[in-house]
């Protein structure tokens, strides 16, 4: 996740309820120079509702490169997402609706967390192995199952077929103004068709489920080609998987829209000794019992400095101390030392929403760790899937001159060194970083704890309403001069084939199970290769 600005508001003026949706922006400028209407140009507007909702989907190539205008390779919606992108003060959007079938439980009711307040509907069809917990699992979902949701098989575009042909007259859908992909955010490939913006944010290395380079390169393809309609939002959680995502798709602008987590509730209050190593799994066991060795050595040490009003250092493991927990549980501790297995997952967002005081491995000392333990073991789909590192991407970068490093480089220090300082602990104001655990023991025995925490709390309240201004600006790009689709539906092209050209210039070979043939040439993308994506370096 990248450092937020703090000087940034939710922006939101006039109220536009779903009842009495109103236009407010020309559909024939670009986002960034939105201009609104006066007031009395609203009566027109009624009357060109229809109108305006088809015109969401029925745009041939010349008119999507109008309305992109001066970006550049840009993330659709999400490349004009900032709230300090214009000084024009927004309309407010309600009464719209988000479809999930995520895999992951969180992102989703983060989202819906945060979007409720702000009227907005999400339809959650939960494909994850969790959803019980939230009571969210599909109940009534066809053709998309667990087994074959991410990675589509057995026939990739047999299954994206199949999805159109059984939804595309079903009245759930096209109630639908956006699909919402986050793990897996190759999902969206399934919603392509569909009359609906489309949300992808990558969260874990956008490639899962397309780990072949073959379907690795057509879902880049598909992902610039979403990209390019504006409104559209390409973007990413995290500040490493945005870079991750420029640097195999060449897009300029990914901006990353984190996970805010304020469901957890709970607030840093300490009341218990012990520090909590984190996060919940994936912790290497021979680093953590190094940690509690030193931990116990410096206890035998006469006048050992103590922790809040531990008598030690007593380290314990998530996991180990509450198998299962409440949020308020963890805000008794008083810090989090971190040991991670990945750049970027949701109980780090958790632990910083609750103001813990956390601590990570400085990154040359992690970059060591991984060379030596692959401590970050699901940094890369390799060490996930084959359970080996790698030197290198089975696909190259989209603009080789601009970069230096393999992301998926698990052999040169330098390489992960790189790339690892992109992970949310280093993105984060207020995470100290040690050198040693003996370094470490030093932070925790000198650091004011309870100031890191108000900090903390600062940033996240600043963090708040600046994301809240970005969602704004988002729906804006979006939904503009298109009513909710719940209120007035929006045409639907009925043909598979149709759908996809009219939307992305894309054809999809009826007889073929992987590979999509994209027939627009515009200064936004690059050539095809002849398995129907994008030259992206040697396999």
């Amino acid at each position: 996740m990248a450092r937020q600005a703090a000087t940034t508001a939710p922006c939101a003026t006039r109220a536009t309820s779903s009842s009495n949706w109103t236009s407010t922006a020309d559909p024939t400028t670009p986002p960034r120079a939105t201009r609104l209407r006066s007031s009395s140009n609203n009566n027109n507007n009624s009357n060109n509702n229809n109108n305006n909702a088809r015109g969401l989907l029925l745009r041939g190539p010349g008119q999507r490169d109008k309305e992109e205008g001066a970006r550049t390779r840009g993330g659709g919606v999400a490349a004009a997402s900032s709230p300090h992108a214009t000084a024009t003060r927004l309309p407010e959007y309600r009464g719209y609706t988000f479809w999930s079938s995520d895999f992951h439980i969180a992102p989703i009711a983060d989202l819906k967390d945060l979007f409720g307040p702000l009227g907005m509907k999400i339809i959650d069809e939960s494909l994850s192995g969790h959803c019980h917990l939230k009571k969210t699992c599909a109940k009534n979902l066809d053709v998309l199952t667990k087994a074959n949701g991410i990675d589509l098989r057995p026939c990739p575009n047999k299954v994206r077929r199949r999805f159109f042909e059984r939804y595309k007259r079903d009245a759930r859908v096209r109630s639908v103004d956006a699909f919402l992909c986050h793990h897996a955010a190759s999902m969206c490939e399934v919603f392509m068709p569909f009359n609906a913006s489309l949300v992808v944010v990558a969260s874990t290395r956008y490639e899962i489920g397309r780990h072949e380079p073959r379907r690795w390169r057509a879902w880049t393809a598909n992902l610039v080609a979403i990209a390019r309609d504006p409104r559209n939002v390409v973007a990413a959680n995290n500040r490493y998987d945005a870079e991750y995502v420029k640097y195999f798709t060449g897009l300029r602008d990914v901006p990353v829209l984190p996970n805010y987590c304020g469901y957890t509730g709970a607030t840093y209050a300490p009341s218990r000794p012990e520090i909590l190593v984190g996060p919940g799994r994936g912790v290497d066991e021979r680093l953590f019992r190094e940690l509690v060795a030193v931990g116990d050595r410096r206890r035998r040490r006469r006048g050992a400095p103590t922790v809040a009003s531990a008598p030690s250092f007593d380290f314990k493991r998530v996991r180990d101390l509450y198998p299962h927990f409440a949020y308020a549980d963890l805000a008794r501790h008083p810090a989090v030392v971190l040991i991670p297995y990945q750049v970027s997952v949701m109980s780090i967002f958790e632990y910083y929403r609750m103001a813990i005081p956390m601590f990570a491995p400085a990154p040359a000392l992690l970059a060591a760790w991984q060379l030596e333990y692959r401590v970050l073991s699901e940094r890369t789909w390799d060490l996930v899937r084959k359970k080996r590192p790698t030197r290198r991407s089975p696909v190259g970068p989209a603009v080789p001159a601009e970069w230096r490093h393999d992301p998926n480089d698990e052999f040169d220090k330098a390489a992960i060194e790189f790339w690892i300082k992109f992970a949310d602990f280093y993105q984060w104001p207020h995470v100290a970083t040690f050198d040693s655990f003996d370094h470490l023991c030093d932070l925790l025995a000198t650091t004011d704890l309870g100031a890191v925490s108000q900090r903390i709390a600062d940033h996240n309240a600043a963090m708040k309403a600046d994301l809240l201004a970005q969602w704004h600006r988002i729906f804006h790009d979006m939904f503009h001069d298109i009513p909710p689709a719940a209120q007035v539906p929006r045409p639907q092209i009925l043909d598979y084939d149709a759908a996809m050209l009219a939307k992305y210039d894309v054809r999809v070979p009826p007889g073929e199970c992987v590979g999509d043939t994209h027939e627009a040439s515009s200064s936004s993308t690059r050539p095809a290769s002849a398995e129907g994506g994008l030259s992206a370096g040697p396999a």
